[in-house]
């Protein structure tokens, strides 16, 4: 090739990188970089490039194709294609693909804190929750060893992965707090920080975090509804006497545990809403011909744990339809008017409905018309309520039995592997 050709090759490559870099998605940057490689076919950088283009746009399967490509040929940018493999598997929910390549990174470079990071992640999210926090802390160590400027974006990130891990509060709490004293602008760090300490019960610290941020952003109603909730809590501890209601009380409901795991599951994208777009995706159409449309409760007449959500997105199935769910029992979704006009005839003669009970919380979401429903109660957990009988475990949440359904019928599933989920769920109904 003459120095002119070099040059003018150079020149595209330059201008593809340039591009992708401020519009990744712009289709010139595949016109430059195929024009680079239908002249050196073997230039991995640039199959790199392509593929994180392919990425960007939308094209998993062509961007997989590429990244292996590069690694199959083992050569210096192997590391660096592991890598894209690694996001790109856990951008598409594929954790146990992802611990795989997030391991081959770290056989290969071990001087990264970042890449240690989303090991631990990875671990994490398949179930090694103890090992894969544990090495969240080591990143931050080794972060702070050999990039100590970096030790912010260590400390958010860490936060970040173990929220989306679904550790408890009390392993969320300190990370979070190191994250804001490095960083005091994380404001989503801190807003999960002042739902942890509510969930302590720490109604004072909740309050005073809540207003600091307000001051900085005052129109955010997650804000208001976080200082809210804990001034009431503090009025409920003041007063308690005169309430009649007690901490026991309020702990029973579980009302502050699934205000933060709602919260959580909206910034890990795991919540209600997601799983219902998500089943929308890849429901079989004998599911779908037994849905009806959506309806908002203009009446405000639902209750607001998951009956709300559920009959906005499709009101209800018709009547004898739960098989459609194929599963062992035939349960479908109840309709707005359903779950309104039961609720008005357990209200109107409590006695003749023991099983629902006036000073507990219950939402009923589905019926198998015989008699049985699942009901989503205490802590957001969903059970089966048979007469006479004593509620059984379905599901820690109506999000996980939508998600259930979805990883059923074949679709992605973004959830950590559970972490003794049903012992835990278990203790949950039996507090």
């Amino acid at each position: 090739m003459s120095d002119f050709g070099r040059d003018a090759l150079e020149r595209d490559l330059d201008l593809a990188w340039e591009l992708f870099a401020a519009q990744p998605t712009h289709p010139k940057v595949a016109e430059l970089a195929l024009r680079v490689l239908a002249v050196e076919p073997e230039r991995s950088s640039v199959s790199l490039l392509l593929g994180n283009h392919r990425e960007m746009c939308g094209e998993a399967d062509e961007a997989r194709r590429l990244y292996l490509r590069v690694a199959g040929r083992r050569d210096g940018q192997f590391v660096n294609a592991a890598r894209a493999l690694r996001h790109l598997a856990a951008a598409g929910h594929d954790h146990a693909e992802a611990l795989r390549w997030a391991r081959t990174v770290v056989r290969e470079e071990q001087e990264e804190w970042d890449d240690w990071m989303e090991l631990g992640f990875a671990q994490a999210l398949c179930g090694e929750h103890e090992d894969g926090w544990r090495q969240l802390d080591e990143a931050v160590a080794l972060c702070a060893r050999t990039a100590p400027d970096e030790l912010p974006q260590a400390f958010g990130k860490r936060a970040a992965d173990l929220l989306a891990s679904f550790a408890p509060p009390d392993r969320f709490v300190p990370a979070a707090e190191e994250a804001i004293r490095a960083d005091a602008a994380n404001s989503w760090v801190a807003l999960m920080l002042g739902w942890a300490y509510l969930v302590q019960y720490r109604f004072a610290d909740a309050e005073r975090l809540g207003l600091r941020l307000l001051r900085e952003d005052p129109t955010e109603d997650l804000l208001q509804n976080l200082v809210g909730t804990a001034r009431t809590m503090l009025r409920i501890v003041e007063n308690a006497e005169s309430q009649n209601i007690t901490m026991d009380d309020i702990r029973r409901t579980g009302v502050i545990e699934l205000g933060w795991r709602q919260l959580r599951d909206q910034v890990a994208g795991t919540d209600l809403a997601s799983a219902l777009e998500a089943l929308d995706d890849v429901m079989p159409a004998g599911l779908r011909a037994t849905l009806r449309p959506g309806v908002s409760d203009e009446d405000d007449q639902l209750g607001s744990m998951a009956a709300e959500e559920l009959v906005a997105w499709r009101d209800g199935q018709l009547p004898g339809s739960g098989a459609a769910w194929r599963l062992a029992e035939p349960f479908r979704l109840m309709s707005a008017a359903e779950i309104i006009a039961m609720g008005a005839a357990i209200e109107a003669d409590p006695a003749a409905h023991p099983d629902w009970p006036e000073d507990e919380i219950w939402e009923q979401v589905m019926t198998d018309d015989a008699g049985a429903h699942l009901a989503v109660v205490a802590f957001g957990a969903l059970v089966k309520r048979r007469p006479g009988r004593p509620d059984e475990p379905v599901a820690a949440s109506m999000a996980d039995w939508v998600w259930d359904r979805v990883a059923g019928f074949g679709g992605p599933d973004p959830r950590p592997a559970p972490r003794k989920a049903e012992a835990d769920l278990t203790a949950v109904l039996t507090t």
